[in-house]
């Protein structure tokens, strides 16, 4: 059989030299061809059988996969925004509230008419119903206040006796 003749061709071969071309290395018969080294792959100047990679399309598909997840992100951004902020709302709403009934139970314990009848529960009486004691003073009265050394000073259980006694003598004395 006839060998096939291998040519580098620069230009482009028409579909009828291809199937010309690729009967021939049909017919051929490999046992008649010399012993040459195996090359584990053929490359062809075919424009079907060899591709290169769209590497713009794959950037394009990138930015918009990223614009995407973008987007995405922000919208579920924005709306776990929105929920805190109704979060907020609720609680300025409730705070608002709580502050008028505040308001309302200061102006209920203001009133004078409230304060009264509160008065009037714990036994209060008016001051026009009660009787009035008026003390005259002399000029001649007066008080003397002498110092205290540190020594003759009082500490402890007497002069707490003391202070005791003081004011018991005091009450006793306003209330006559």
């Amino acid at each position: 059989m006839k060998n096939a003749p291998v040519a580098v061709n620069e230009r482009r071969t028409a579909l009828s030299e291809k199937k010309r071309v690729r009967e021939e290395a049909n017919r051929t018969d490999i046992t008649t061809l010399p012993k040459t080294k195996i090359i584990s792959s053929v490359f062809t100047n075919d424009a079907e059988t060899h591709k290169s990679v769209p590497f713009g399309i794959l950037f394009i598909i990138c930015i918009f996969t990223f614009a995407a997840i973008f987007i995405t992100f922000l919208s579920v951004r924005v709306n776990e925004v929105n929920n805190e902020i109704s979060a907020l709302n609720s609680q300025l709403a409730d705070i608002r509230e709580q502050t008028a009934e505040a308001k309302a139970d200061i102006f209920e314990k203001k009133d004078i008419t409230e304060i009264r009848k509160t008065a009037e529960e714990l036994g209060m009486v008016r001051s026009e119903y009660l009787p009035a004691h008026y003390i005259t003073v002399n000029a001649e009265d007066k008080i003397t206040v002498y110092a205290e050394e540190e020594e003759q000073r009082q500490f402890g259980f007497a002069a707490l006796l003391s202070a005791v006694g003081d004011g018991v003598s005091s009450f006793i004395e306003y209330m006559k």
